[in-house]
């Protein structure tokens, strides 16, 4: 508005100031939504290491350190789970196989399945892969859901969990080998932080459950009937539901306790894991097509990548990968080097 007392020199002042806030064709006339700092912003210590892959495509699946890696090399027809230049094994790629990988400090524990069956076998090295030797054949139809969880390494023990008709049988076995142990469970389970398993493993709106599976004692996680809820024994993801997806995206206790939102509609999780280090979750910002950290401890949020294709998570160590198979890259991010509070 140009004021009506102005003199010839304060109108043409006005003028100018009137054309200089005309938005130009094709320019955005909402507000900017409010900037998310980077991690670096947030936690200046913080650490990303990038591996650049060449030759055959490279699927890190378990980091030993921010330079050492447990991953698959596919060729044209097989598929190498190796540890640097180690090779651990390599298996025909006409079987579909499948490697789960899992760390502990004096072993590398993993599963050679195959994607058809389902079954297959459960193997261990030493720390960086030294000398592999079979532990078990009788893994059952084992369930996968590209969580951290999926196989759990405790007190000398592997973990897992296989589907026997309708029921889940959560089996283990001793790293030195022996009979395997199979525990039912009624219903659709998953296993998450040792000893505890989670009835999430079918996405079903409503109240979830905890059962420990040393002696049975159920935990019920209340859930409304709009709600979709995933727990570990420290932190839920709950999904509030709507017609067309989720309406919003929040993080409570298993007893309810300290709700928080972690978005709307544009966030969803970047991978099945609830959180990291009972700590941080990763997701994703569909609107910004940013991945995101969360931090539980202190509230506070951050972008991880602009640029992200797969997204993966195992101990302290969250990795994406950017760039197509001729120009890859894996990004890893040590999530110790955030500290123990920010």
């Amino acid at each position: 508005m140009i004021p009506r007392d102005c003199t010839p020199l304060g109108l043409a002042l006005a003028v100018l100031a009137a054309v200089a806030v005309v938005v130009l064709p094709g320019q955005a006339s909402t507000p900017a939504s409010p900037a998310v700092p980077s991690l670096t912003d947030v936690w200046p210590g913080a650490r990303i290491t990038e591996h650049a892959v060449s030759g055959a495509p490279y699927t890190p699946l378990a980091y030993l350190d921010s330079a050492v890696s447990a991953g698959v090399t596919r060729a044209s027809d097989s598929i190498r789970l190796t540890v640097g230049d180690r090779v651990l094994r390599e298996v025909p790629s006409s079987g579909s196989p499948r490697f789960v990988v899992a760390t502990a400090p004096d072993a590398l524990v993993w599963l050679e399945l195959s994607d058809i069956t389902g079954t297959g076998s459960l193997w261990r090295a030493g720390p960086r892969g030294e000398n592999p030797v079979l532990v078990t054949a009788d893994t059952g139809r084992v369930v996968l859901l590209d969580s951290q969880y999926d196989l759990v390494v405790h007190d000398g023990q592997a973990g897992w969990v296989a589907t026997r008709g309708d029921a889940t049988e959560v089996r283990t076995v001793a790293l030195s080998g022996g009979p395997v142990t199979a525990t039912p469970l009624p219903g659709d389970f998953a296993l998450t932080a040792w000893p505890f398993a989670t009835s999430a493993a079918v996405e079903q709106a409503g109240p979830s459950e905890l059962v420990d599976v040393r002696d049975g004692r159920v935990t019920k996680v209340g859930g409304q009937s709009a709600e979709l809820v995933d727990c570990t024994p420290s932190w839920c993801r709950v999904q509030v539901l709507r017609q067309s997806g989720t309406a919003r995206f929040d993080l409570m206790r298993p007893d309810g306790s300290e709700r928080r939102r972690v978005g709307g509609k544009e966030i969803r999780p970047a991978f099945g894991d609830v959180v990291v280090l009972d700590r941080f979750a990763v997701v994703v910002d569909d609107d910004r097509g940013a991945l995101v950290l969360y931090d539980t401890a202190t509230g506070r949020t951050a972008d991880l990548a602009a640029e992200f294709g797969t997204v993966l998570a195992r101990g302290p160590f969250v990795w994406w990968s950017a760039g197509g198979n001729e120009a890859l890259t894996w990004r890893v991010l040590d999530l110790r080097t955030l500290g123990a509070s920010a």
